[in-house]
């Protein structure tokens, strides 16, 4: 257990939990030792008459055809399916369409699955979200192309930097005026555009090496709580922040290139069973690339995937480790590290997207997995967070503060072949909760 404190408008964990957070980096990190090269061969989801939603589906409409296996075969393209309905902390009810694509590109011996995920939603809060994620592995993993591409109309309320309360309050000052603000959530909204191309190619088996291109532009920004030349004078947190490190408050960029060093030997990318994944990246932002800004960042992301029963290999304990960092320079508001804006938007269970943002940022979670059903068509997880941010504007550093969270979920598998399950989880953090709906795991 937790000890939660307040001080003053401050929420603080003892000691305590700061050793449960360093205690869980040091252990997935020695863990790693039951993942060493050579990578593990690919594992079939299931021995036990393995189905999956398209079977029961087939089954359902009495469709005949031949025997499916969970057997990948190279060259074959595996495609999922699957209507939006569904509801999210950040976005309200939504309504779109996703699709799932994964293909053995070479030898299974030699090349890794690669996959894209695709999707198109409308929501109840008036946001429209376009997003591509992919992860392409070339024959032999010669070469490894990475991508995240996403447009988005965006509504989305933020709570200032670092890890606070709900409730508390701040004094700032701007132009020589003492202004008082609460950080409670805080509307607003902005187009976003995402645009992050990776290309790296392999020095080592399995490690690779390589350059990206990496486009954040945040434009139409309104902060619909922020209150200027008024009685009721309210200052929002991007203003502020936005005014006291030189940027327009309603338009930046972040633009720039970053020297990536990738490790990736999991067993399947989609649900990994065995293995981990490891990436180090440098990115450097300059106003010749059209960044608002120099600045440079450094990000670490760690994954690891440890199989629990020989009879049972889909049964798995997960760690998830990444920071990034601020480490020269400034970055605009919005293009600060935030929690539910990771590559598949699945950070932060417990809280909504966006709730805890800063300049640096580390988050730790831990997950097991298991299959509930015979046939492998049900499975379920449990889960627990933690994270920690730093607020330059009050001087709060990393650690000084944590936010846990902590939930369940249930799994069922939309294709087994290449191990894609639909996720719908109930997380928990301080006094907040949310219901989330996804395609393919958390990480």
């Amino acid at each position: 257990m937790y000890e939660v404190k307040r001080s003053g408008h401050l929420i603080c964990i003892s000691p305590f939990s700061k050793r449960i957070f360093v205690a869980l980096i040091l252990f997935a990190f020695r863990i790693q030792s039951f993942a060493q090269n050579p990578p593990p061969k690919p594992i079939a989801q299931n021995t036990v008459n393995p189905i999956d939603l398209i079977d029961v589906i087939k089954d359902i409409f009495n469709k005949k055809g031949p025997p499916r296996t969970d057997s990948l075969v190279q060259g074959v393209t595996n495609i999922s399916l699957l209507p939006i309905m569904g509801y999210g902390p950040a976005n309200g009810y939504v309504i779109g369409a996703a699709v799932s694509v994964s293909k053995l590109l070479g030898d299974p011996k030699s090349t890794q699955l690669s996959s894209v995920l695709g999707s198109v939603s409308l929501t109840t809060k008036s946001q429209v979200l376009i997003c591509v994620r992919s992860s392409i592995f070339l024959p032999g993993n010669k070469w490894y192309i990475p991508g995240d591409v996403r447009f988005l109309i965006f509504t989305q309320p933020t709570y200032g930097l670092g890890i606070y309360g709900l409730n508390s309050t701040g004094t700032f000052n701007i132009g020589g005026i003492n202004v008082t603000r609460s950080v409670l959530e805080q509307p607003m909204k902005f187009n976003y555009l995402r645009f992050y191309e990776t290309v790296v190619t392999q020095v080592f088996p399995h490690w690779f090496v390589g350059l990206g291109v990496n486009i954040d532009n945040h434009s139409s920004i309104v902060d619909e709580s922020l209150k200027l030349d008024t009685p009721n004078t309210f200052i929002t947190s991007n203003y502020f922040y936005s005014k006291k490190y030189g940027f327009d408050p309603t338009h930046y960029s972040t633009n720039g290139l970053s020297l990536n060093f990738i490790h990736d030997n999991r067993d399947n990318p989609i649900d990994a069973n065995k293995g981990y994944y490891f990436n180090l990246k440098f990115r450097l932002n300059q106003t010749i690339f059209g960044s608002s800004q120099n600045s440079t960042m450094l990000y670490y992301e760690w994954r690891n995937y440890v199989s629990l029963r020989k009879s049972r290999p889909d049964n798995v304990l997960a760690f998830w480790l990444w920071g990034e960092f601020v480490a020269s320079g400034n970055v605009p508001y919005l293009a600060l590290t935030s929690i539910g804006w990771d590559t598949y938007g699945r950070s932060g269970r417990g809280y909504v997207q966006g709730r805890f943002r800063g300049n640096n940022m580390m988050y730790g979670e831990t997950e097991y997995r298991l299959t509930i059903s015979r046939n492998g068509l049900f499975g379920a997880v449990a889960f627990a967070n933690v994270t920690t941010a730093s607020n330059p504007t009050t001087g709060q550093a990393l650690f000084s503060s944590l936010a846990p969270g902590y939930g369940v979920g249930l799994r069922i598998n939309m294709n087994k072949k290449d191990r894609t399950n639909i996720c719908v989880d109930y997380g928990r953090g301080l006094s907040s909760s949310g219901i989330y709906f996804n395609i393919q795991e958390t990480f």
